[in-house]
């Protein structure tokens, strides 16, 4: 006989399967546990200049201080906003609404544990 905790627990993974949760990283065919995160880009040329704003900005981080900028990079605000727009599209809000039911879950199921712990 299914408990109650078991029905919640295969309810939740059925949702899991049929949401758009947990679509961030997709796992390598060929190597288990490898997986990888896609970034978009809408032209080469675009992906060849977000590659050269990482490398400005770690040039200009590495030779300078604070807010200094360098003579070799201009406009050094233009380049941190292309490496903010990279790490926008890698942030797993899907994942995070995924987490937060499975956390409300843990909180029913440990509830419901401990009334009947109570009652016994």
């Amino acid at each position: 006989m299914e408990t109650n905790e078991d029905k919640k627990a295969d309810d939740f993974i059925k949702e899991l399967k049929s949401s758009f949760y947990f679509r961030t990283l997709t796992q390598q065919r060929e190597k288990q546990g490898i997986y990888h995160a896609d970034i978009k880009f809408t032209s080469y040329i675009k992906l060849i200049f977000t590659v050269q704003d990482l490398l400005k900005i770690a040039l200009h981080t590495l030779e300078n201080s604070d807010l200094e900028n360098s003579s070799q990079i201009e406009d050094p605000a233009f380049h941190l906003t292309s490496i903010l727009e990279i790490a926008i599209q890698l942030l797993p809000c899907s994942e995070a609404e995924g987490l937060d039911k499975l956390y409300k879950l843990y909180l029913e199921i440990n509830s419901e544990n401990k009334n009947e712990q109570m009652d016994n």
